[in-house]
């Protein structure tokens, strides 16, 4: 486990923008002239057209990692790459669902974006991971538009707080709901906006997909400066001290949550799952078991295959809080290796990973 230190941030490719928060998406907007052009955008700034009201929070002077190299670009897996707070997140998946899921226009658009339908919404937030920007991060942005998520170059200042996926990649804003997507190269950029106190052209960062699923991400506490884990998937409840081990924990209540969660008398929900078998043929009959979930709930169960596709299955529990989901019976065209699952909770947030091997 490697502390921040280790952590060396690059700035790639310079962008050009101008001041508009959550990405004023529109080429005609005052101030975005030109391809070359990268909107600054700081923290808590919800911009011009967001997609929804803010869904996260954002941390005012984060620092970045001391050793800060020019011109590089990151993996998504780097340990200490991305901060975060222990048992809690920055990002409210459930309410970002909701917002899209009461305007059937901008999940249209936003699911485009993200090429999915509207209707895996939920699904696919739920599968994502709320960490923090320890570096001035470039991304593209998209607001929304007369209907459309329009793009635009973007530079996110150090503490946003975004949701990303299983391959480290920032995928939602969480202060305004609008997806990201990569970076397209600059060859000259111009930022185009108020700079924040502390950005320099020279240390902006490039974030590149894993080259492999992450299971566990390792994260940079920026309150005590330490590196804990939090399982792929999770919202904090989850969390791993340094130097434990990368297993599931009794899920916590995050400190100042919002009115409408449930108070901790309430939260009964002690999840865990696994595979039976654990290890196993081709051919072989897979069964994904989980116990300690809220009964009546309905789960939502991400399968990454050792190929790194993903596929999504659902959970009914019962009245005793448990439950299962058979595979259909393995054949002779199916990846060897480990298969995880990110198993969860919609309404709670609560969750449980459990792995299998195909051999």
């Amino acid at each position: 486990m490697r502390g921040a230190s280790n952590l060396v941030v690059a700035i790639v490719v310079a962008l050009v923008v101008l001041a508009v928060g959550c990405g004023s998406s529109d080429s005609n907007q005052e101030g975005v002239t030109g391809p070359n052009e990268v909107a600054l955008e700081e923290v808590s700034d919800p911009g011009d057209n967001p997609f929804t009201d803010p869904v996260g929070e954002d941390e005012e002077d984060v620092e970045p990692p001391k050793a800060v190299a020019q011109s590089g670009k990151y993996s998504g897996d780097l340990p200490g790459l991305y901060g975060g707070t222990m048992d809690y997140a920055t990002c409210d998946r459930k309410q970002l669902v909701s917002y899209l899921q009461s305007e059937p226009e901008k999940a249209r658009a936003w699911s485009k974006t993200m090429e999915i339908e509207p209707t895996e919404i939920k699904s696919y937030v739920n599968r994502l991971t709320p960490v923090t920007l320890r570096t001035d991060t470039r991304v593209t942005n998209h607001g929304y538009v007369d209907g459309v998520a329009t793009p635009i170059p973007a530079l996110l200042q150090a503490g946003t707080a975004v949701l990303v996926d299983h391959y480290g990649t920032p995928t939602v804003k969480c202060y305004c709901g609008n997806p990201l997507t990569a970076a397209v190269p600059i060859q000259k950029p111009t930022y185009t906006g108020t700079p924040w106190s502390g950005f320099q052209p020279g240390n902006v960062t490039i974030i590149q997909k894993s080259t492999t699923v992450i299971n566990v991400y390792k994260l940079y506490d920026l309150e005590t400066g330490k590196i804990f884990s939090r399982p792929a998937g999770s919202v904090g409840n989850l969390d791993q001290p340094p130097d434990a081990p990368d297993t599931p924990t009794t899920p916590t209540t995050p400190p100042d949550a919002p009115p409408d969660s449930p108070p901790p008398s309430e939260i009964q929900e002690q999840p865990s799952a696994h595979f039976t078998p654990q290890a196993g043929s081709v051919g072989d009959t897979y069964t994904l078991h989980v116990e300690g979930f809220a009964p009546d709930a309905t789960l939502d169960v991400q399968l990454t295959r050792p190929d790194g596709v993903s596929e999504s299955y659902s959970i009914t529990t019962g009245d005793a809080g448990t439950g299962q989901y058979t595979f259909p019976q393995t054949g002779g065209d199916t990846p060897l290796g480990t298969f995880n699952a990110v198993i969860t909770n919609p309404d709670t947030g609560a969750s449980a990973t459990a792995s299998t091997t195909v051999s």
